[in-house]
């Protein structure tokens, strides 16, 4: 897949925060892959309360909350049915009010894990991070983009949403964009990171990010 442009890549990319309908397909395409590896899925009603994640996976005695960040594939240039980038909600909560990215809500239920979803019809595919380890990396990428002029050599809004190389190829600032998507796919179909212990999945010292 060819690169984007720098302004290119929020009218390239349609995520739940875009269209409700992705999001829930994304935790339909979580609930099932849940269910075939021996785990019960939980759906929160997040519209009736103030919560930080979408889905609780239960396996005996463990109990892993889940946010899911679902990105429609179908909408994007592609290769192999999937999407170049993925959503990961907007940079305005950190960058502007020092928020953390995730769990920044007040609620007493928080995730653990992050999934970032490429939806698409034929093949989904799915990135599952420790909530520690999604937090660092979006960070870094916040922090990195947010230095960077826009095309016309003003000053970066905050509110720019947080899009994640999965499989495109990105020339401009390609170191940065490289080391972003190494991190990225070193987490697709990590499903035991839902049988870490909870503790684990908040510890940044125990994910460290590849350089």
């Amino acid at each position: 897949m060819g690169s984007l442009s720098d302004e290119m890549v929020p009218e390239a990319v349609q995520s739940e925060e875009l269209n409700p309908r992705v999001g829930l397909l994304g935790e339909l395409a979580v609930e099932m892959q849940i269910v075939q590896r021996g785990w019960h899925p939980v759906r929160l009603d997040t519209a009736q309360m103030a919560s930080n994640a979408d889905l609780i996976a239960v396996n005996r005695q463990h109990r892993v909350s889940i946010q899911v960040k679902t990105t429609n594939a179908e909408t994007q240039p592609m290769v192999d049915d999937s999407a170049g980038w993925l959503s990961f909600g907007y940079a305005t909560g950190y960058l502007r009010d020092s928020r953390p990215i995730f769990n920044s809500k007040n609620s007493p239920l928080i995730a653990d894990v992050v999934i970032g979803v490429s939806y698409h019809t034929r093949r989904t595919r799915f990135v599952v991070m420790p909530v520690a380890f999604a937090e660092a990396l979006c960070r870094i990428h916040c922090d990195y983009w947010s230095s960077v002029p826009t095309k016309g050599g003003g000053k970066r809004s905050q509110s720019f949403p947080v899009y994640l190389l999965f499989t495109a190829n990105r020339h401009a600032h390609r170191e940065h964009f490289d080391r972003i998507k190494r991190n990225v796919v070193k987490f697709e179909n990590a499903w035991d990171v839902l049988s870490e212990d909870i503790a684990t999945l908040h510890d940044p010292t125990k994910w460290p990010l590849l350089s």
